[in-house]
């Protein structure tokens, strides 16, 4: 298992376990409840960039400025499996 959503990067800690999705065989996915349900993505045509449009209003202050936020995610989010290039 993954430790984060090979998706937006939600961590599968202990506080977030919860949002795990689930294969449609019933196994534990890779990814989020929230970008993935019933064995697809909820949003399968979203960039990373407007991945990173969603998620900045969430973590502005808590991970830093907006600029260093999507830096951040800029470097982080491509080397998730949903993102990474071949």
């Amino acid at each position: 298992m993954e430790n984060c959503c090979q998706s937006c990067g939600l961590p599968f800690n202990q506080e977030h376990a919860h949002f795990i999705a689930k294969e449609n065989d019933g196994t534990d996915s890779i990814y989020c409840t929230i970008c993935y349900k019933d064995g697809k993505f909820t949003e399968p045509d979203i960039s990373m960039d407007q991945m990173i449009e969603i998620q900045l209003p969430v973590l502005v202050g808590r991970l830093g400025t907006e600029t260093e936020v999507r830096n951040m995610l800029h470097e982080f989010l491509p080397t998730l499996k949903r993102w990474k290039k071949e």
